[in-house]
């Protein structure tokens, strides 16, 4: 039997600590569709050759697989302000429907 909206949404709210994101990957999992808002106009920076491209995919991946912004520095060893224009392009050309979120501080001990 197919999830309503509501379940799928009620399931996500049970969690320790629901986002909106969470909530918004759930219900296109379960089959709703998800529409955003096209942006009003491009980002700045736009991959223009397959290197771009590449780069461009493998941070939609990272982000996907639910990694932070911080973490995807880490790993691609870029700067935060490049992550962020390749984050902004793979959503414009669609292959991530949502920033990823920022790692959360601890209070210090």
């Amino acid at each position: 039997m197919p999830s309503t909206a509501e379940t799928v949404i009620a399931r996500v709210l049970k969690r320790k600590t629901p986002t909106a994101a969470a909530v918004l990957d759930e219900l296109a999992r379960a089959g709703c569709t998800i529409t955003d808002p096209e942006p009003v106009e491009p980002p700045a920076w736009l991959p223009k050759d397959d290197i771009g491209r590449s780069i461009v995919m493998q941070v939609a991946d990272l982000v996907r697989d639910g990694k932070t912004a911080e973490d995807i520095v880490t790993e691609t060893g870029k700067s935060k302000r490049m992550v962020d224009r390749y984050v902004a392009a793979a959503i414009h050309l669609g292959w991530v429907r949502r920033r990823p979120q920022r790692a959360t501080r601890r209070p210090p001990l």
